[in-house]
């Protein structure tokens, strides 16, 4: 049976999506899985040995040149990759439906009530209902589950294995000497996609100086937040890890001994990788992650709508410092 996952971003929800597929292998191992997925989130798949295929897709290109090449392009990589018994939408946007209906004709996703983009749903031949107030891999799983008619409950996922991997001879040996030997080494992923989700480079400075018995490294990505991450070292005894694509970020990630982040992508590898992490929330609700004994979540305490998030919360601000530190220490223990 060949089968298709659609879902094409963001990095977090590509990683929550990825956590069911180890199961849907061990029920059906005579699956054939193929993945579309926006490009530059393609590395976070590969290596997955429960993954066939990975099909990258720019779609993020018909935003700078929308033409009929590069749609045609688009759509013959798309219609190469089939044919396919069952097409699962996990995203549920307009766009990621048209991928799906491309794909295959027998489609499956969110239904009207469920989807982001409720019209999406007509794009599908099967829909299903998920409670978007649900953890964020239980609802990606249940989606899964239902459209292969198999059982993926939020217990297996809590006993899952570590499924993001990375390829060792692609990295760069040089962010080993980083990393010490002597001490915890704590990654602090310092920036978020917006700044609702972003904790303030003051506030990182104060938790990083409660933390200073540890080897403190700093993850940023963009030029933007790289200045800033730059500012967070100057006035603190942690280190600016060199820029990183994402095979050496899972790298990173694997060798750390606690991530502290906000609800953004990197910081979720953490729990697909089995490793110790706290993840700070004020704009978005804690069921963005899952927790665990060594998954921490802590919140701003404000009170937050399960489905839609208000880009100007800045409460994550509030958090105290000292909360992170002594719960850091505890983890760390």
């Amino acid at each position: 049976m060949r089968v298709a996952i659609v879902r094409l971003t963001a990095m977090g929800d590509v990683i929550h999506t990825l956590a069911s597929l180890q199961f849907v292998k061990e029920k059906s191992a005579d699956i054939e899985l193929t993945w579309f997925v926006e490009e530059k989130f393609a590395p976070i798949l590969f290596n997955n040995p429960d993954i066939d295929h990975v099909v990258p897709l720019n779609l993020h290109s018909l935003k700078e040149k929308l033409s009929f090449d590069v749609i045609g392009d688009i759509y013959k990589k798309i219609k190469r990759a089939g044919p396919f018994d069952l097409v699962i939408d996990v995203q549920g946007l307009i766009k990621s439906a048209i991928v799906a209906k491309i794909a295959g004709q027998k489609t499956a996703g969110l239904d009207r009530n469920s989807a982001k983009e409720g019209i999406a749903s007509f794009f599908y031949r099967h829909r299903y209902r998920v409670d978007c107030a649900n953890i964020a891999p239980v609802r990606f799983a249940s989606l899964i589950a239902q459209a292969l008619g198999m059982e993926i409950t939020r217990e297996m996922l809590l006993k899952k294995k570590p499924y993001l991997f990375f390829d060792k001879g692609r990295i760069d040996t040089d962010i080993d000497t980083l990393f010490s030997k002597k001490s915890r080494n704590v990654l602090v992923v310092t920036a978020a996609s917006n700044a609702s989700k972003t904790y303030p480079a003051e506030r990182f400075v104060e938790l990083i100086e409660e933390l200073r018995d540890h080897n403190v490294l700093l993850i940023a990505g963009s030029a933007a937040e790289r200045r800033e991450a730059e500012e967070i070292a100057r006035n603190s005894h942690a280190t600016l890890l060199p820029a990183m694509d994402l095979n050496t970020l899972k790298y990173a990630v694997g060798r750390c001994d606690l991530l502290i982040g906000g609800d953004t992508g990197p910081s979720h590898i953490a729990w697909a990788m089995n490793k110790p992490s706290i993840l700070l929330f004020g704009a978005t609700p804690k069921t963005m992650m899952m927790e665990t004994p060594v998954n921490v979540a802590i919140t701003s305490g404000m009170r937050v709508h399960p489905c839609r998030f208000d880009k100007g919360d800045r409460s994550i601000a509030t958090i105290p410092p000292e909360k992170v530190a002594e719960t850091a220490q505890r983890l760390l223990a």
